[in-house]
């Protein structure tokens, strides 16, 4: 086919999806074009978190002038560029970094990234809280890898943002929910935090305690 897209088993997309991204890939045509995700349990506070977490990178790497990150549960992308990109990194041992590496790697080749909001879908992610925990200690893990990889391609060090970035995640539900729904949010994005922070390093002693990685933790 002329073009690939992505999207996980827990979403569903909406009826126009695949004509909002065939629209902006015909505009774009070499570009990665991402969509935008709808949380579908409102009531469930472990969803909407995970789901603020994801709106709130998108605002904050999107609105500059070129966008620099899309999840992989909504995008699309010419099949040639799938191609002459090397695909996805089978390397990482978790479904947690793959999607940012990709698209790191996809800016490296002097490609773009494409934002298209109008190509939506609903994202049914049923969370407890220990699955939130465990959800974002994977992303953790993931960042690992991830920079363990980018570090093969690019010669930089990891680059943490500046304490601005973490004020304006834990503030972000403020002007988006109900004040006792809000604060309850912001705790569980700083929770988010503390766990990514844990699945780094944790994933990082993994790595530095075997001299030949396991394919319990390979990248």
């Amino acid at each position: 086919g002329q073009y690939l897209v992505f999207t996980d088993d827990d979403c569903q997309p909406y009826p126009d999806w695949l004509t909002a991204l065939e629209t902006a890939l015909q505009q774009q045509p070499t570009a990665l074009v991402g969509g935008y995700t709808v949380n579908a349990l409102p009531e469930n506070l472990f969803s909407t978190a995970s789901q603020l977490l994801i709106d709130y990178l998108y605002d904050y790497y999107n609105s500059r002038q070129a966008p620099s990150f899309f999840a992989s549960n909504n995008f699309a992308m010419a099949a040639e560029q799938f191609r002459l990109s090397g695909g996805f990194d089978t390397s990482f041992p978790l479904a947690a970094g793959e999607d940012r590496e990709f698209c790191d790697r996809w800016l490296q080749l002097g490609l773009p990234l494409a934002y298209a909001p109008a190509a939506r879908v609903r994202h049914t992610h049923h969370l407890s809280l220990r699955r939130f925990w465990r959800q974002h200690f994977n992303y953790g893990r993931g960042a690992y890898c991830f920079h363990q990889v980018r570090a093969r391609r690019i010669d930089q060090q990891v680059k943490v943002e500046p304490l601005r970035f973490y004020w304006q995640l834990l503030t972000y539900p403020l002007s988006r929910q109900p004040q006792i729904q809000a604060m309850m949010l912001s705790g569980l994005l700083f929770l988010s935090q503390v766990a990514n922070v844990a699945g780094f390093f944790w994933e990082r002693s993994q790595q530095k305690a075997t001299a030949t990685p396991t394919p319990a933790a390979p990248c």
